[in-house]
């Protein structure tokens, strides 16, 4: 991956497959992805957040980012750092 040679891609494989057995296994549930960090220069986590959020009525994205927080409704932007969006959120649920 962007030229490590030592990338290990049955590991990616493996992670990938186990993520999508946890997705499976949710059934009809809801889940929140929670995207930290994750800007527009290397776009694969935000596709991989929006694929599962925008594309599924069972997820919501919560996009935490400095700079670049913006997603469509109702999925939330929160424009802080990682720490303190993941405080936000602990706070709404307490």
């Amino acid at each position: 991956m962007f030229g490590d040679w030592s990338w290990l891609p049955d590991r990616t494989r493996q992670q990938e497959q186990r993520s999508q057995q946890f997705l499976d296994d949710q059934g009809d549930r809801r889940i929140a992805v929670i995207e930290l960090g994750a800007g527009t220069a290397i776009p694969t986590i935000r596709a991989t957040s929006e694929r599962l959020g925008l594309h599924s009525e069972k997820a919501t994205v919560i996009r935490i980012n400095t700079r670049e927080p913006e997603i469509q409704a109702p999925h939330i932007g929160l424009a802080c750092g990682a720490l303190e969006g993941l405080r936000k959120i602990d706070l709404l649920l307490c």
